[in-house]
Order: structure tokens, then sequence, then C-alpha cells
């Protein structure tokens, strides 16, 4: 696997479909946390969260979706698209370690807005999770012929808000990365927390660079890119450009109605000629396959993509 986005990209090998679990938002469970690390934002969450959401987020959930990924056939990486803790304390991101560790395919990940609901200490925070990230954002994850491309959305953000940004060196690097891991035959799934397209979340949770994100992927392409945040099972296209957009319920949530309910997203990648074959199929906590959808892309260097469903 490749880490380092500044390393240069071997040609990638002709291999056969590469398959994905994409989950996101656990909101893991709590672990001891001192008194003094809620003096701040978190004592408004931690309301919250004694309220109705540790009612919502279970962690029996996610472990039966664990198990049922588990049960499938050659899942290469499972994908987790943030929101692992409820505070982005210390005792959190080591906790989350060791179910990160635990856990019976290797995972790729980024953080989210409740990963870095205050400034910590990197020591103390993403530090921990470089393993399954990179020492630096945007990372890259080379799996076969399938490059993933992590991005860090996940930033300190006032009371009543928990928008997401990308500062401009994230946003370089990316155009830098998708162009090159296009020319050299990389099917390219990009991975952020927070949705790019105003449409999925309100202003004071949207991705403040949309517009730039949605420029580089319109210039660069891309094959998919993947999202949490919203807690919602939904498929469309990055806004301003024609790059599907997969986003995915929370992975503990309990909840009845089908845009809300506890899933998780196979993707399966399929090398064809002169692009890809990408198949979804979104899968409830029962196993079930709630629906599917599958395309082609075409040209490693634009984002022109054609469905076949």
């Amino acid at each position: 696997m490749l880490t380092d986005s500044s390393a240069s990209l071997p040609l990638p090998k002709q291999e056969a479909s590469v398959r994905f679990a994409h989950i996101s938002d656990p909101h893991l469970p709590l672990p001891n946390i001192p008194i003094g690390s809620f003096f701040n934002k978190r004592l408004f969450s931690l309301a919250l969260w004694k309220g109705e959401r540790q009612k919502q987020h279970l962690f029996e959930i996610t472990q039966k979706i664990i198990a049922n990924i588990k049960k499938q056939a050659n899942i290469d990486s499972i994908l987790i698209s943030g929101d692992l803790t409820n505070f982005g304390t210390k005792q959190e991101f080591l906790s989350c370690s060791n179910w990160l560790q635990s856990l019976p395919i290797e995972p790729i990940l980024v953080p989210g807005n409740h990963d870095a609901m205050m400034p910590e200490n990197f020591d103390n925070s993403l530090s921990l999770w470089t393993k399954w990230t990179g020492p630096q954002f945007p990372f890259v994850r080379c799996i076969k012929n399938v490059a993933i491309i992590g991005l860090n959305s996940a930033v300190p953000t006032p009371l009543f808000k928990a928008y997401g940004r990308l500062d401009q060196s994230q946003i370089r690097k990316l155009s830098y990365l998708l162009e090159d891991l296009g020319q050299s035959g990389y099917c390219r799934i990009v991975m952020i927390h927070h949705p790019p397209h105003s449409k999925l979340m309100s202003n004071s949770k949207s991705l403040r660079e949309t517009h730039e994100f949605s420029e580089v992927l319109r210039s660069k392409g891309a094959e998919l890119v993947l999202h949490g945040h919203s807690h919602k099972a939904t498929f469309t296209h990055v806004e301003g450009c024609n790059v599907p957009l997969l986003g995915t319920s929370s992975v503990s949530m309990k909840r009845e109605d089908e845009l809300h309910e506890a899933s998780w997203n196979k993707i399966e990648c399929t090398k064809i000629p002169d692009g890809w074959n990408l198949k979804l199929t979104r899968i409830n906590i029962k196993g079930d396959s709630l629906w599917e959808h599958q395309w082609n892309t075409y040209n490693q260097t634009a984002s022109s993509f054609q469905e076949s469903c």
C-alpha cells in the first residue's frame, strides 16, 4: 500500500475485481473520559449524547454489520468516512484504535467533525490512527489497481456549527494526485467526511470549499467520491460536475426508515477497456440488498461516465 502522497506512484497491476465495504459514522461507545475534557463545546454535545444520541447509535448494530461484511467474499478493505468518536478526545482515539485493530478486514479511514470537535494535539489524536490513514492529508492507499485518496475536512467549529474545510494545500495535492493516478491507470476513489454538495447538508454543516473541490474533479476526473456526515444513504453527483457521489447512513443507527437505517455499501471495481466498471450494492443489517447501481467510466483523466444499470 502507498501512503505517502509525495512518493512516486507505481504502475498498477492488472488485477481481478477489487471490492470494498463502505461504512461511516459509527460513533463508537464512550471510554472513561476526564470531566475536564468537557469544559468547552463538548459539554453541549455530551448533553445531546445523554439525551437521544446514545439511544440511536448502538454498538451492537455496528458489530452485526461488521459480521455481515466478514461473511462477504473477497472484501479487500473497509472504508470508513469519519466520525468514529463522539467528542474527539484522546481516550476515544485510543479506544477506537483498539476497535480498528480488531476488525476482520483492514480499514482505511478519514476523520469526521466529531473527531475534531475541539483542538487536540496531533500526538493525542490523528497520530494514533496513522496506520489506517497516513502521515498527512491527502493520503493515498493503493489496493491492487484501485487508489483510495483520503482527505481531511474535519476542523473545530463554533457551537452549533459542524461545517468542513479543505485548505489550499490539500486541494493542490488532490489535483496532482488525481492527474498522476489517472495517467498511471488507477481507479480513483476519493473519501471525505463532509459531502461536496450543498443540497445534502445545511449551510452550518456543509463543506465550505465545495466549489474548489468540484473544480479539481471536473478538471482531473475521479471514478467515485465517498462521504459520511449526513447519516443518509444517498447517491448523486459532486456539485458542479458529474463525478458520482455516494453517501451512507450511520453504521450504528437505530432507525426504521430506509434512508437512515444502518447499512453499508459494497463497492466493486472492475477494469474494462479504456475505463472502469463500478457496481454499488447497499446492504442492510440483515444482509439484504436494498438497491444496486452499476456504471462505466471512461478516460482516466476525465470524469465522463455511462450508466449501465
